[in-house]
């Protein structure tokens, strides 16, 4: 192993690039959505339970239920119609989903995995400005179902 000039070991791991992950939501057209963040909560209950007269304690796991929140610019496609269309009909949710696909590395099409959200349905929406961009910003909170890794 090479040492520097300070004699310390300095090895050089893989390069990353991660600009090319992106949200990909079916029939919609999602990647000019100007997505700015997005956050997804998955969780499970699970409840702790003793027994009289031992030492045993024992976990039950109970249902699943995710949270997330998708935060965008209002650009050049204006309103999210057809999103909004799409997934905040409750009736549509075993049509929803909608992946993240991770890509990092230097090399084009190193896939490194994705999210599958399934069952999204958007709970509310928010807008807001501030008065020195003028940038309109829409914000949907959703629950969904079922959250795979691929």
């Amino acid at each position: 192993m090479a040492r520097d000039i300070y004699n310390r070991v300095v090895d050089l791991g893989a390069p990353l690039a991660a600009d090319a992950t992106r949200l990909v939501l079916p029939y919609i057209g999602g990647e000019d959505m100007l997505v700015q963040s997005m956050n997804i909560t998955y969780t499970q209950n699970v409840s702790q339970v003793w027994e009289v007269g031992s030492s045993f304690t024992y976990f039950i796991a109970g249902r699943t239920q995710g949270q997330m929140q998708i935060a965008r610019i209002v650009g050049s496609k204006g309103i999210g119609k057809e999103f909004i269309a799409k997934f905040a009909d409750v009736c549509n949710m075993r049509s929803n989903h909608m992946t993240l696909q991770f890509f990092a590395g230097c090399e084009e099409g190193q896939a490194r995995g994705s999210l599958k959200v399934e069952g999204a349905v958007i709970t509310s929406i928010v807008y807001a400005v501030q008065a020195q961009d003028m940038i309109i910003n829409e914000t949907f909170n959703m629950m969904f179902a079922r959250l795979t890794n691929e």
